[in-house]
């Protein structure tokens, strides 16, 4: 399940957000998950989460956060509800934000001293969080589950390794660190994403801007047995797309070294047609020339302001856009 979309992290209208929940008592372990459209795999998701911590003899809480599913997910979040108070927790928001927003929402409930992510397909085996909890005690803040066999089709699997390539290039995480969304988090370093005020969350930039004591624990993907994955051509293009502008500077640079270049071949050019009029006494015959050169720089000009206007408008909408997604439902 993937969807990229803002959410912000506390701040002053945060802090009044409606049906905020009275503190609780904490447990050892948090985990949300983000719900869109996945009624056929949630009730194993909560059995098979419950066992893992039953045998693990740790007190737990499950937090679903519905991202606006358009199926029965949300009546099988009731029915999980009515049937395990105390354990499991439900969000529900009116449209659909996106999995990082699903996924800050949830941290704002969150009291487990170690918050698990995990998605809502049953590719994340919920029987490895132990793996995670086990690497986490070596000393890290998070540990990224590390798939042997990602069990994606060939389209996916390549997008997947597209997005991995931007994010080493622009998150820079420790080198061989493979990213993921599964994942656990000590509480300290989700307490932080609170205090972050972002219209455009990436969770996994979070992590990496708070900590660099990160590592991976080898887990499994299993092949999706309902639905179909969230991980659409558009989907990726968006997380890109979000990626590189509000993570990174590199289209302004890229554009910074086209606007460069450009600036030196006019000069050249110019530099040129003056020595010939003045040494020759030969001006460039036509206008025919003079015309597509004009049409490349004022082309060249104008796609430089197109980045530079998307960059001023994501500023704008950090300023203006602070509201929490609305939400539906809260069960606690």
């Amino acid at each position: 399940m993937t969807r990229e979309s803002p959410i912000v992290p506390t701040s002053n209208p945060r802090d009044d957000m409606q049906s905020l929940p009275a503190p609780t008592p904490s447990k050892q372990f948090s985990v949300v998950v983000p719900v869109y459209n996945s009624e056929l795999t949630l009730s194993s998701l909560f059995e098979r989460l419950a066992a893992v911590f039953r045998g693990m003899g740790a007190s737990f809480e499950i937090i679903f956060v519905d991202d606006g599913s358009t199926d029965g997910s949300l009546e099988v979040l009731r029915s999980l509800h009515r049937r395990n108070q105390g354990t499991v927790r439900v969000i529900a928001l009116y449209r659909n934000h996106g999995q990082h927003t699903a996924l800050m929402c949830g941290f704002q409930y969150c009291t487990g001293d170690y918050v698990v992510t995990i998605d809502d397909d049953l590719q994340h085996a919920p029987e490895d969080i132990p793996v995670l909890h086990a690497k986490l005690q070596e000393g890290h803040d998070a540990v990224f589950g590390c798939f042997r066999q990602k069990a994606h089709r060939p389209l996916q699997n390549l997008g997947s390794r597209f997005v991995a390539r931007l994010n080493r290039r622009i998150l820079r995480p420790p080198q061989a660190l493979r990213l993921s969304s599964f994942r656990i988090i000590r509480r300290p370093v989700v307490e932080h994403f609170r205090s972050l005020n972002t219209v455009y969350p990436y969770v996994s930039a979070m992590i990496l801007s708070t900590t660099h004591r990160v590592a991976n624990a080898a887990v499994r993907h299993e092949p999706r047995r309902h639905g179909r994955s969230g991980y659409t051509t558009r989907s990726l293009i968006r997380l890109s797309y979000n990626l590189l502008v509000n993570y990174s500077a590199i289209p302004l640079k890229v554009i910074g070294y086209i606007g460069l270049f450009t600036s030196l071949v006019a000069v050249t050019a110019g530099i040129t047609f003056v020595a010939r009029e003045l040494i020759l006494h030969r001006a460039p015959t036509g206008w025919t020339s003079l015309a597509v050169l004009l049409s490349v720089f004022f082309g060249l000009v104008f796609a430089m302001l197109f980045v530079m206007a998307e960059y001023l408008s994501r500023l704008l909408t950090e300023v203006s856009n602070r509201l929490p997604p609305p939400i539906r439902e809260v069960l606690t």
